[in-house]
């Protein structure tokens, strides 16, 4: 005995199977994104900052590992832009009314985060192109650039939290990079 496609019951099972394929399809990015952020965030050096960070922005809880680095290059990028005017405004403001080694470590500071921010420019731009190769290098590239900023006040820096926030979010970056990593 034949069935034809027209008969009820091959209709059944053709809607039966759609039903579980799509099923499939719609309902595992949710969990499994949501467990992604999760899981980048355990594996940085500050859970709670990460935490804080990646779930300011709303895509975050469905957000696929694309979306998780728009969301982490992004907010890197909003602080080191942020850092930026603020040391540019603190200079303009100072005009000689402090000391010259803190002009002078703001000034170099100003160099680290222009390059702090090409670094972001370069990743966001690796991102829209879907080149994923160095997202690893260029987080290290941020972290590194606010760490030679906060060691040149010598244990005296008035952006230290801006400094520390960059070096988070960098380490953020570092870690959903190797989303990218295929063995």
């Amino acid at each position: 005995m034949a069935i034809s496609c027209s008969s009820p019951l091959s209709i059944f099972f053709f809607c039966c199977l759609t039903s579980m394929f799509l099923s499939g399809i719609y309902a595992t990015p949710e969990v499994n994104s949501t467990q992604m952020a999760t899981q980048v965030c355990k594996n940085t050096t500050n859970f709670s900052f990460c935490q804080a960070a990646v779930y300011s922005d709303p895509r975050a809880p469905v957000a696929d590992r694309y979306v998780l680095s728009y969301i982490a290059f992004g907010l890197a990028y909003k602080n080191a832009t942020n850092t930026s005017d603020y040391i540019d405004f603190t200079l303009k403001s100072m005009k000689g009314g402090a000391k010259p080694a803190i002009i002078e470590a703001l000034q170099k500071c100003q160099g680290d985060y222009k390059e702090a921010i090409r670094a972001l420019s370069e990743a966001l731009n690796n991102l829209d192109s879907e080149t994923f190769y160095g997202l690893d290098k260029l987080s290290l590239d941020v972290e590194n650039s606010a760490r030679s900023c906060e060691a040149g006040f010598h244990g005296h820096s008035p952006i230290s939290e801006k400094n520390q926030n960059l070096i988070q979010l960098s380490n953020i970056c570092y870690v959903v990079s190797k989303l990218f990593t295929y063995a």
